[in-house]
């Protein structure tokens, strides 16, 4: 019997230790995950044409924002699910992120969870999916 391969998470901030507990969260909800210190390491990750499902960026991050690296990313990877981390309620990033896509800190396992299936297009995504062939 085949099980489907468990999504891939490519993780990515600055600080190690918060990098450590999200990727431990991440692994717990059963994503595989892969981590990037920086977005300049994201988007070398990017490049190299690994499988990433969902990428996770800290917003606040030395040399590269989330929101600058989001936009990278997409240049790469037309369509990739992108959750932003903040600690910030800015409304600018709100207005341009999109409350759906951000994950406020600090947050719980079950918050971080359910942004995911969204992101995913799991259950409560409110995606209409067509079963037209």
């Amino acid at each position: 019997m085949s099980h489907a391969s468990p999504a891939t998470i490519l993780l990515v901030d600055d600080d190690p230790g918060v990098r450590e507990v999200t990727a431990a969260m991440l692994e717990d909800l059963g994503y595989s995950v892969i981590e990037a210190d920086d977005g300049a390491m994201a988007l070398d990750l990017l490049s190299k044409g690994i499988r990433v499902d969902l990428m996770l960026a800290d917003f606040t991050m030395p040399r590269m924002t989330g929101t600058e690296l989001i936009k990278e990313a997409a240049a790469c990877r037309p369509g990739l699910p992108v959750l932003l981390v903040t600690g910030y309620a800015d409304e600018r990033v709100l207005e341009a992120v999109g409350e759906d896509r951000l994950v406020l800190k600090p947050f719980r396992t079950e918050d971080l969870a359910r942004k995911m299936r969204v992101a995913l297009g799991g259950p409560d995504s409110g995606r209409v999916v067509s079963l037209r062939r």
